[in-house]
């Protein structure tokens, strides 16, 4: 099993343009059965660094699409609890007006996923 704990840790530290690009390189070289679920991965990032950078219509896209990869993974995989992920994502899908605090449009970074992992 590739040990994917370097991605997660870009993920959650919020440094979702690298976290694409190490996903990116996994989905590249994947097999069959771990493409959608590294395809899902990326599309969580680029759907995350959408968000911070005020894309709301690229952010919803890409958790749409990353919903539809990574379903396929639940409940885990890899080590991912792909459930609460995919959660975490339908509620910034269903509230994503919500992002915008005191007509500043910041984001309210407390509504972004994070990845729960156990290597």
């Amino acid at each position: 099993m590739i040990d994917i704990s370097d991605g997660i840790k870009l993920f959650n530290n919020d440094d979702f343009f690298d976290a694409h690009d190490y996903f990116e390189n996994l989905w590249i070289e994947a097999g069959q059965k771990d493409r959608l679920f590294f395809q899902g991965m990326v599309q969580i990032s680029v759907a995350s660094y959408h968000l911070v950078h005020n894309n709301l219509n690229g952010a919803q896209n890409q958790y749409r699409k990353c919903s539809d990869k990574l379903k396929n993974y639940l409940p885990d995989y890899y080590g991912v609890n792909v459930k609460k992920l995919l959660d975490d994502a339908d509620k910034v899908k269903r509230n994503i007006a919500d992002h915008f605090v005191d007509n500043k449009n910041l984001i309210d970074k407390s509504l972004i996923p994070k990845i729960d992992f156990k290597k």
